[in-house]
């Protein structure tokens, strides 16, 4: 027999067993698991999270410095271009005359002041490529040196002039270094000029490119021969045809850079430092470094070449460095150069140095702490185990015992206990066995009452009959109370089964023979232990109601033709079907639904898009898709009818069949259905469903625009011209809604006084999507929009005004206006009424680029001049306008395009036009704007041949802030003025 233990005894000794398997198994686990090591590791990733962390801080750092110095550096070079041009001489020589070396230096330290003030550097300097006071001696530059012994305090005070002219010294009232001198010499640099060098060099062999990428690092050295080591990065000058003759740089001392970039207080642990030096195959080279410390400056010796020992973590290495014993090490590069820089192999690398102990020691307290807490925890574990198990078998004796001497038919009752645990087990108990009484009595009862068309079965391995609800019976035809044999409930089950619905899990068709009806049943089955049970649902209405819904989705309501949903679902199986075979996509517009629904009402416009639908079914004939898209619009894919050719006789046909269809309207009219149609071809211009639709839907819309009532073939070379009429439809819509234009304000200037006489409003766009304001108006007029997008310039335009009313006090106000389109009475009657106070101010601009309805431009000329507005005609002799049309419009101002006007002082021919019209417009009393002046050879030229006004570049560019007249901008103007 076997031998049995007491419950207590049992407890006491699993307890025990677990309490002993638990400290033993977390012991394993800490093993295992490498706990420890983890902490190791962890202890090295914020080494490592530490040197990354420094890292991204000295690249963010160094390179807004970079940035600030490129854009320094390109404004210098622009600047110092404007200076040769002035002085008649290559920005090369600037070095080799006295004044134009002087106005470069004082240029040139205005440049490294403000470098001073934005970076926190020690030193700027600009070098020339070669010496005024030198100027045979190849090796002496001039240049100008700056430096900053204080940068963190931001007093110029503290500047000192290192080299340059003493003209830059009075400039700033800076003090110069007792080592000042006028220039650098590259023969005292040992061969190490590169900080010259390296940048001229970049800028010649990668020309037109961005200034950061000519940009040079230095390693520590004496620039100064000061015995002050410090690193710099320069740029190069170049002039406008890319050439470098200087530099301008930057130094940083070794103190400073250190306390900047690699300060002591990101380090975690003690006697750490940071170091930046060379790194090449797992080797420091400290040929050159910058320590960041005392430590590093100790115990780095320049020369040595560390070879580092690579840890598991990227990045990480071991080394021992004699005094200071093994060390741990994380090293990552910097981001000095970019990408694309010429210098980007020499980039450098920052370490972060920390002993191993130091490391780990975290690690090592932890490990001891946990250790000691196991043990006393397995101490405490075993005593409460003895405890518990006494006093917790006592009381499941008693109630064992109990259970012993029930007998089955007796009701169960369990006296309480005293545990509260023990006492909630035996009343569910109590509970539960009540409660599965009941259940089995009511469940069959549910099913019954149940207005849900559910029934259940079950089929039991030892009995041959088969249990069913009511519902079963009602579905089979069975009488209620039947019995079923297992034979036959197999031959019912299969027919039920018979036929199962594609992507319908468990859903089965059941044609019912009885009723003549088509059922949908759910039928689902699972394993008991006693057999099988199963449910069968009927979900004939929610089938019929998914199919009812599919069906309005697939087909349009109005025509019966599919929807664009079923025209892009089955386009795309017939070219997954048949993918080498010719398709042809057809994008069809009616041409005349509009007129229809705006002269006979949209009941009619739905009886043309049904008659129109009729005409398109055609298709049908050649397994065509025909689909009604929305509105007016409709597409149908052909495939497979053949090559290109066979489906043009195919398409050519449908305006012939398209003939016998007419509406006939209220007044007793028959009218022919208009439409435009454009087609892609598969696969020639297109694979994809949505492409082909696109492509399509844009050649018909050339069509549309060329010859409505034609079908026009996708034409990629006037698609990749015109695709943005099409593209921008849904964005001149959000433009006009969301009014996302702003004005730019660009002086006219009186030639006579130098003043400003007025600001012409330029248009510009809000969204990406339109490059120039020549687009809108073209997307505009394209969409039919013209009208709604003149009504929004013109009124922004006066609200604009009015809000600036005091900035622009008596100034002309020049508005652009488009020609074609006139103002409504309503909208007319609005501006005049809120701000005809400004009328007088007021000048509206009109281009007269072809001669399209003369009357209506009359009548909106004439509705201005009643206004009290002035005209102007802009762009003249750009297009259509001549003296015949002045005469025809009298407008009080010509704007004579920047064509005739550009280069008009080389030009004989220009000047002779331009002299015609400003003698033939003062007789009339006309005045007369020169527009794009954009140099002042062309403005003296027109000053003298006695234009009224100018605008352009050179004069004022437009901007988003209303700005005045620069005032030797205007001494210039009245100097020719009296010349002339």
């Amino acid at each position: 027999m076997k031998k049995t233990w007491t419950l207590r005894r049992q407890l006491n000794i699993l307890l025990a067993l677990i309490v002993i398997f638990q400290s033993v198994a977390l012991l394993l686990a800490l093993w295992v698991s490498q706990v420890f090591s983890m902490l190791d590791a962890e202890a090295v990733r914020l080494l490592s999270n530490t040197t990354k962390t420094r890292i991204e801080t000295f690249n963010s750092s160094v390179g807004q410095t970079i940035a600030n110095m490129a854009d320094e550096t390109e404004q210098l070079s622009s600047e110092l271009t404007l200076l040769s041009q002035e002085q008649e001489r290559s920005p090369e020589r600037l070095y080799l005359d006295d004044d134009s070396y002087h106005e470069a230096a004082l240029l040139a330290s205005e440049t490294l002041v403000s470098i001073l003030k934005e970076n926190r550097v020690t030193g700027a300097f600009f070098v020339l490529n070669g010496s005024n006071s030198n100027k045979e001696d190849p090796s002496a530059h001039s240049a100008v040196y700056i430096r900053n012994p204080t940068p963190d305090s931001g007093r110029m005070s503290n500047y000192l002039l290192e080299i340059g002219p003493i003209a830059v010294s009075k400039h700033y009232t800076m003090a110069t270094s007792i080592r000042w001198d006028l220039e650098m010499r590259s023969d005292e640099y040992n061969g190490a000029f590169d900080f010259y060098e390296k940048p001229i060099w970049a800028s010649s062999q990668f020309k037109n490119a961005e200034m950061e990428r000519y940009g040079y690092w230095s390693t520590p050295r004496d620039l100064l021969n000061d015995s002050q080591q410090v690193v710099s990065y320069t740029l190069p000058v170049l002039d406008e045809n890319g050439n470098g003759y200087g530099v301008v740089g930057i130094e940083i001392d070794m103190p400073y850079f250190s306390q900047q970039y690699l300060p002591d207080s990101d380090l975690l642990y003690p006697n750490s430092f940071y170091v930046i030096a060379g790194l090449e195959d797992k080797v420091l080279n400290l040929d050159w470094f910058i320590p960041g410390g005392v430590l590093a400056k100790t115990y780095l010796k320049s020369g040595e070449q560390l070879k580092l020992k690579p840890l598991k973590n990227e990045g990480t290495f071991e080394i021992t460095l004699n005094e200071l014993g093994p060390m741990v090490c994380s090293i990552r590069e910097l981001k000095v150069y970019s990408d694309n820089s010429p210098f980007a192999d020499q980039n450098w690398s920052l370490g972060c140095f920390v002993p191993s102990e130091v490391l780990r020691e975290n690690s090592i307290t932890v490990q001891e702490k946990l250790i000691y807490s196991i043990l006393l925890t397995t101490l405490l574990a075993f005593t409460a185990v003895f405890v518990l198990v006494y006093f917790f078998t006592r009381k499941i004796s008693r109630l064992s015992k109990y259970v012993r001497e029930l007998s089955p038919y007796d009701e169960i009752y369990f006296k309480p206990t005293g545990m509260l645990e023990v006492d909630d087990l035996t009343s569910a108990v109590q509970l539960l066995n009540q409660r599965l009484k009941n259940v089995s009595k009511t469940t069959s009862k549910i099913l019954e009452l149940s207005l849900l068309p559910i029934g259940g079965y079950e089929v039991l391995d030892s009995n041959n009959q088969v249990i069913f609800t009511d519902f079963l019976y009602w579905l089979l035809h069975v009488d209620p109370g039947s019995q079923i044999s297992q034979a036959d409930w197999s031959k019912y089950y299969q027919k039920l089964t018979q036929q199962p619905v594609e992507d319908q899990e468990n859903i089965y068709a059941y044609y019912d023979d009885y009723t003549k009806k088509q059922l949908w049943l759910r039928i689902l089955e699972a394993k008991s232990p006693n057999g099988v049970v199963g449910v069968i649902q009927d979900v004939t209405e929610d089938i019929e109601e998914k199919r009812r819904l599919t069906n309005e989705l697939d087909y349009d309501a109005l025509t019966g033709l599919f929807s664009n949903t079923a025209l892009k679902r089955e386009t795309s199986r017939i070219i997954k079907e048949k993918p080498d075979e010719i398709g042809a996509m057809i994008f069809i517009d009616l041409d005349n639904l509009k007129y229809i629904n705006d002269n006979f009402g949209h009941d009619v416009g739905d009886r043309l898009i049904i008659r129109a639908s009729e005409i398109f079914r055609y298709f049908e004939q050649y397994n065509g898709i025909v689909s009604r898209i929305s509105g007016d619009e409709f597409a149908i894919y052909l495939h497979n009818c053949g090559n290109q050719e066979e489906v043009r006789k195919i398409l050519k046909n449908l305006y012939n069949y398209g003939k016998q269809f007419c509406l006939t309207t209220s007044d007793g009219s028959d009218n022919q259905i208009r439409f435009s149609a454009g087609v892609a071809w598969y696969p020639q211009d297109a694979t994809d469903v949505m492409d082909l639709l696109k492509l399509s839907d844009f050649a018909m819309y050339e069509a549309k625009h060329k010859e409505k009532g034609r079908l026009f073939e996708f034409n990629r070379e006037y698609y990749q011209k015109m695709s943005y009429l099409l593209e921008n439809r849904e964005a001149i819509n959000r433009l006009l809604d969301e009014q996302l234009i702003r004005f730019a304000f660009q002086p006219i200037i009186d030639l006579k006084s130098g003043e400003i006489l007025g600001y012409e409003f330029l248009m510009r766009p809000l969204l990406d999507n339109f490059k120039n304001p020549a687009e809108i108006l073209a997307v505009a007029a394209a969409q039919s929009k013209s009208a709604q997008l003149e009504r929004m310039l013109i009124v922004m335009a006066f609200e604009t005004i009015e809000a600036h009313a005091q900035e622009f006090g008596a100034c002309k106000i020049f508005i652009n206006s488009i020609p074609s389109q006139v103002l409504s009475n309503e909208a007319n009657e609005k501006i005049t009424s809120r701000y005809s106070h400004h009328f007088k101010n007021v000048v509206i601009e009109m281009t007269e680029e072809d001669g399209r309805s003369p009357e209506s431009l009359l009548k909106k000329v004439a509705h201005i001049k009643n206004s009290g507005m002035q005209i102007a005609l802009d762009d003249f002799g750009s297009g259509y306008s001549n003296e015949i049309r002045i005469l025809s419009l009298l407008p009080d101002i010509i704007k004579i395009d920047m064509e005739m006007i550009q280069g008009i002082h080389c030009n004989v021919d220009k000047q002779n036009l331009v002299a015609n019209l400003v003698d033939f417009c003062r007789k009339k009393g006309v005045k007369v704007i020169a527009e794009g002046i954009e140099d002042a050879m062309d403005l003296a030229t027109v000053i003298v041949m006695g234009v009224d006004y100018a605008q352009g570049f050179y004069l004022g560019q437009p901007e988003f802030e209303i700005s005045a007249i620069n005032p030797e901008l205007q001494q210039e103007i009245l100097n020719a003025h009296k010349k002339a």
